[in-house]
């Protein structure tokens, strides 16, 4: 069977196996993972907290409504101090200075109400936290961008060493029928006893081979269900990989990748938050106001009297104007903005560099696809040859012609033939991930 025809029965397995429950395609795996990882889930909140602290910052702007009631009771009644020119003759103290005596239990209640008429601080605080939302929502961006990669290469290697494995059950059978005719030989005198070892050993070897990939797949498995939240016990399968590779992909570098986005978002946080800085140099006016009354009784219980002469109560009722005018804070608003320029600059700086870096990657997965598609095509090609070789040496070896070491030495060329194929559709599966990541196309994988 050559290459290209095992690969077109493997490719016709997945409708089979999807019947069963535990295979997932990668469209399912990337579903799953959005929907239950817990890096998401913990973004997700990240950017309610963010939508939360945007819906604070704006409440500033509405007014505060409070009610406040104090009841005071002076253990030494307080005393005024005024001129006694300004009270007259009616009181007995000394005419120079006069004293006035409070009441023993005092009570005030009100309402007040505060509302800000101008604060430019208060509206660059709101362009600060929409910024960090904005952040929130790119940094959610990039977690299901590093996610969807994270499982597609894991899936791809799952698919690989899946394959291995179905490989070299073909060739431990295929061993194991060489194995039952050097016996047979051995038995007639046809071949010595040292043959007969040679294959044994051989197909030892590749016993061992198969349970190291089985372990690896398993491996593999673990790392999906928890890239997934799958529980352990759950049954995960991947579909069998593709007959044929990828063609190379043509696009162009995306400029809207939410890592650059993010890191824009950055230096933009930076300048708002030296903006609003700058804010507080500018007057803020504030309208305030009280509907209240203050209270006075010599005996704590005429407050509960009916008696009117008893109701010492005062009306304590202002509406108020405050103007707040900075002057000088000890360079704090100067130094804190100079803080904020720097990181507006770093942010320009790793935006350049990493779109610069972004380039090179590009440029390199692309060549790196494509080297590994003429890989895949040459080993297809050395696979088939391989095939061939083998079944002439092994017709030789039947008759006697060639020897063991000949035929197990063009096994070996055929099994390392067929590793390198599977090995490079899995190298030309991740550097298309990769391009299709760098190209901002991700969600083709989920189509």
């Amino acid at each position: 069977m050559n290459m290209r025809l095992m690969f077109v029965l493997l490719a016709a397995l997945p409708s089979a196996l999807c019947a069963q429950g535990g295979v997932m395609s990668l469209k399912e795996c990337i579903e799953t993972g959005i929907r239950n990882n817990l890096t998401l889930a913990e973004s997700r909140i990240d950017m309610e907290k963010s939508r939360t602290a945007l819906t604070q910052s704006r409440s500033r702007l509405l007014p505060v409504i409070a009610a406040d009631f104090m009841l005071t009771d002076y253990f030494m009644k307080p005393a005024n101090v005024t001129s006694g020119t300004l009270l007259g003759n009616d009181f007995p103290d000394e005419p120079t200075w006069q004293k006035i005596q409070s009441m023993q239990y005092a009570v005030a209640a009100g309402v007040k109400v505060s509302v800000p008429l101008y604060s430019q601080t208060i509206l660059a605080a709101s362009k600060v936290a929409q910024t960090l939302v904005n952040l929130s929502s790119l940094g959610y961006e990039k977690a299901v961008e590093d996610l969807t990669v994270q499982i597609g290469n894991v899936y791809y290697l799952a698919q690989a060493s899946q394959l291995q494995q179905r490989l070299l059950d073909e060739n431990i059978s295929r061993m194991k029928e060489l194995y039952a005719i050097t016996e047979e030989m051995f038995k007639g005198g046809v071949v010595m006893e040292t043959d007969l070892s040679r294959v044994k050993i051989n197909m030892e070897s590749l016993t061992a081979q198969r349970d190291r990939y089985a372990t690896l797949y398993e491996q593999q498995l673990n790392l999906l269900r928890f890239l997934l939240d799958l529980p352990p016990e759950t049954s995960v399968g991947v579909v069998e990989m593709a007959a044929d590779v990828p063609a190379a992909y043509i696009g162009v570098r995306s400029e809207m990748l939410p890592e650059l986005r993010l890191i824009a978002a950055k230096g933009e946080l930076a300048e708002r938050q030296a903006k609003a800085v700058r804010a507080g140099y500018v007057p803020s006016v504030m309208l305030g106001g009280q509907l209240g009354a203050v209270g006075y009784q010599e005996k704590l219980r005429h407050f509960f009297h009916t008696d009117g002469e008893t109701h010492n109560w005062f009306g304590n009722t202002y509406l108020a104007l405050t103007v707040h005018i900075p002057i000088f804070d000890g360079n704090d608003k100067r130094l804190r903005r100079r803080q904020y320029e720097y990181d507006r600059h770093q942010a320009m700086v790793e935006y350049e560099q990493k779109r610069k870096q972004m380039d090179k990657d590009y440029g390199d997965a692309l060549l790196q696809l494509r080297h590994n598609i003429e890989v895949f095509n040459t080993q297809q090609k050395s696979y088939r040859q391989a095939v061939s070789v083998y079944e002439v040496t092994g017709e030789k070896y039947k008759e006697g012609v060639a020897s063991m070491p000949e035929l197990l030495q063009d096994e070996m060329r055929l099994r390392n033939a067929q590793s390198a194929c599977v090995q490079a559709h899995c190298m030309c599966d991740m550097a298309r991930l990769e391009l299709l990541k760098l190209s901002g196309a991700l969600d083709e994988l989920t189509r």
